[in-house]
Parts: structure tokens; sequence; C-alpha cells
């Protein structure tokens, strides 16, 4: 198990990251690795580009700031810059130093300078189109000389244009202004010349503890004190391949040796890495992951209120007080809908039933009650009616101005590399 909950061994691992980005030298992606590695631990909330839907560039910011920030750190100076042993203000605070307000990971987003794209989902299913330049892509209107420098995308409805970096294609664009949805997290190729560079992976002991230290309460890198190499992969996602693939998992590692032999790492009382499985080491020659043949059973909508009905009715609520309402529920934020209102901002928790309510918030919605205060609303909906008139309770602020019990529950995580190999036909059942 690897200690995630000393501050000296986490001052020893964030020089060790820094000293892989001076290893890795000049073409080194730290910004993008992190980008890489919030996708993959928010892989089901982030949409793929399969799904038909987006979201949003203010929430993917939100979520990538949950994820580097750290807990005892003031809100203008917590989100980790991971390989450069330094903090930046959360997404629109001004940190210490700065005039402006902060933007981390927009421009890394879009087409300008970043991994976006506003290719089909087709074109993005293609080997051949996320390995070729975008100084060859047919969608392209080249700039002044030719170069990219200055050329726009033809599919790009707004007409940004090109500076002169041509990017990996991690992320599809919606045309429509929708926000952004994820490529195949899962082909390895893609992803491996940014994340493990010329094969030189990232030493995964002093990652982890990185990212786990002072994390987010609300989020499970936030809930442990100890973290083995299994529980890693299961909280972002990552297949034995993928792990083989992008981490340094060894001893034999100068860097992952460094931690271990430190003496921060025995005050913490760490104890013996395991290796990494067999069948991972030996995916490193074979990184690109077949896709699985999954025999689903198509089915049509519930019958019955599951909750979405009375998300769409606070939405309207908020639609008709003149505020900008997005139904992000099924995105795990830690609340159900994002409102804007000119600067104006809220994270609306809604909760309902067919009699008297009586709400209970997940850790991750406590966690965000309590940093967004008084921007945080639960809208409580009782005895609702889904084809009938039904009053909203306005509740701000609820970590503060409500009493609550804490409770204490055990869930079990599946990865898909685990259930994928045990799906069946209906008629098997």
């Amino acid at each position: 198990m690897i200690p995630v909950n000393s501050q000296a061994l986490y001052s020893e691992t964030l020089a060790c990251l820094k000293e892989h980005k001076r290893q890795v030298g000049r073409g080194f992606k730290g910004r993008f690795i992190q980008i890489f590695l919030g996708m993959k631990f928010f892989q089901n909330s982030i949409p793929s580009m399969y799904s038909g839907s987006f979201i949003s560039t203010e929430l993917f910011q939100l979520l990538l700031d949950d994820m580097y920030s750290k807990s005892s750190r003031s809100a203008d100076n917590c989100v980790l810059a991971l390989f450069e042993d330094s903090y930046l203000a959360r997404t629109g605070l001004i940190g210490p130093g700065n005039a402006v307000p902060q933007n981390t990971w927009r421009n890394n987003l879009n087409l300008q300078k970043g991994i976006g794209c506003y290719a089909s989902p087709a074109d993005l299913s293609s080997l051949t189109f996320l390995d070729q330049d975008r100084r060859q892509c047919r969608y392209l209107h080249s700039g002044p000389g030719a170069g990219l420098a200055g050329g726009r995308c033809n599919l790009c409805p707004a007409g940004a244009t090109y500076r002169s970096e041509s990017h990996r294609k991690w992320l599809r664009i919606d045309p429509g202004g929708n926000g952004y949805a994820v490529t195949d997290l899962q082909n390895i190729s893609n992803y491996l010349p940014y994340v493990a560079p010329a094969g030189v992976r990232i030493p995964i002991i002093p990652l982890i503890v990185a990212l786990y230290y002072d994390a987010n309460p609300g989020l499970v890198t936030g809930t442990r004190s100890s973290v083995s190499l299994e529980e890693f992969a299961v909280d972002f996602n990552f297949s034995p391949q993928e792990i083989a693939a992008y981490f340094d998992t060894s001893l034999g590692s100068p860097l992952n040796r460094r931690v271990v032999q430190s003496a921060a790492w025995a005050m913490a009382g760490g104890g013996a890495v395991p290796a990494v499985p067999v069948q991972a080491q030996a995916a490193v020659t074979s990184p690109v992951v077949a896709t699985p043949n999954l025999i689903g059973t198509p089915t049509p909508p519930p019958g019955v209120n599951t909750g979405w009905g009375a998300e769409q009715y606070v939405a309207s609520a908020l639609i008709s007080s003149g505020w900008n309402a997005y139904v992000v529920a099924r995105q795990q934020l830690g609340y159900d809908i994002f409102a804007q209102r000119g600067r104006q901002r809220r994270h609306v928790e809604v909760k309902s039933s067919l009699g008297l309510c009586f709400p209970s918030l997940t850790a991750r919605e406590w966690q965000q009650a309590e940093h967004y205060q008084n921007e945080y609303i639960l809208a409580i909906v009782e005895n609702f009616n889904p084809v009938g008139q039904n009053v909203i309770y306005w509740v701000k602020n609820p970590a503060a101005n409500c009493v609550s019990t804490r409770q204490t529950s055990i869930s079990h995580s599946i990865p898909r590399s685990s259930w994928v190999s045990a799906v069946m036909d209906i008629s098997l059942l």
C-alpha cells in the first residue's frame, strides 16, 4: 500500500514529478497529461462522442479544478500543477500576484492550441484521422503562408483560427456550441504520445501520492489514507493494459525507488508495493485495446418517475425566472442543474418524492454544497406530479442552513474490463 496522507512524502513526490518532466525534456506536455487523467477519472461522467451529448466548458473546467484542488489550501491558490510543484487559482478566480482571472484549461480544450476537433464521430474513430497532423487535415483552410497559424477549420461555425500548434484530437467540439465529448478513452495509441512520449512512462508511486494527498473530500481520492495499485486503477478507470502503457510501476524506476527509499516513506509507514501483474506488463508491446463485443438489450424509457421529470420541472422554473439552466444530472458533478444569469451562477441539486421529502445528499453533493455555499441551492419537490403543477421549495446553502446526519455506506466498484468479459445475451439469464 502507498501512504498518501504525509506532507513530507507529498513534497518528495512533487519533486520527483518535476524531475520526470525535466528528464522527458522540452516536448513534455504536463497540462495535457492532467487533462487526460481528469478525463479518465471522470470517464463515467463526461459524455462520449458516440452519446450525442456534450459537457459545457464551464462544467469541464469545474471537474478539472475539483480533480487537482488541495482541500487545505485557499481557492485562489489550490489547483495543483502536477509536474511543476506549484499551485494555481480555481478557474475564474484571481490568484496571488495575478491581475486577471485564472484560465488554466480552456485554451488547451479548444481548437486554437488544444485537443479539440469539430470532426464527426466517424472521423474521430479513424486511427488515420487521429494520427494525421492538423496541417494536412482536409477541413483546414490554411492561414497565411499555407501554414497552420491563422488557419481556420471549415467545420467551425465561429471562425476560430489556429495558432501554430498541432495537437492530438482528444475531444469532439460540438459545432452547435454545447461543449465537448470525449473520443475513445480506451484507444491507447491516441493518448500515448503525450502521456508517455517516446515510451518514457510516468513513475506511478509519486503520481499516486500527488493525486491523492489532501484531495477534494467529495471525490474518492479524498477518502483514502493509503492506496494500492489496484485501487488507483479502479478509481481512474484504467485497464491493466493502460496501466502498463502509461505508467512505470517497477521499483527499478529511479523515481519510484527514490520515493520508497526516502525517510518520508518510512515515517509514513509505507510498505512493500506489489509488482504489476504479468499480463499488464506484456501489454506494453500491444497498446491498442480491441473494442469488446457487447450484446445489449435495447429498452424503452421507464414509465415511472425516476427524478428526471422533477429536474426538468425545476429547470423550467429557473428558465422562467431569467436563468439559463443546464440539466447535468447524469454527469455526477454533485448537483443536477447548472444555472447562469449574467455573472451569477447557481448549482442546483433537485430532490423529489411522491410523498413528503427527506432529502439525502451524497458525499459529493455535500462537498459541493460546502464549497459553493450560497451558490448551492437545494430544490425540494414534495408530492411530485409529473403531469401537474408542483411547489418547489428553494433552500440556499443547505450545508450551513440545515441540520444533517452523517451516514456511512459501502459500495463495490467493478472495472469495465471485468464486466465486459461476463456479458451474456438476455436469453441466457
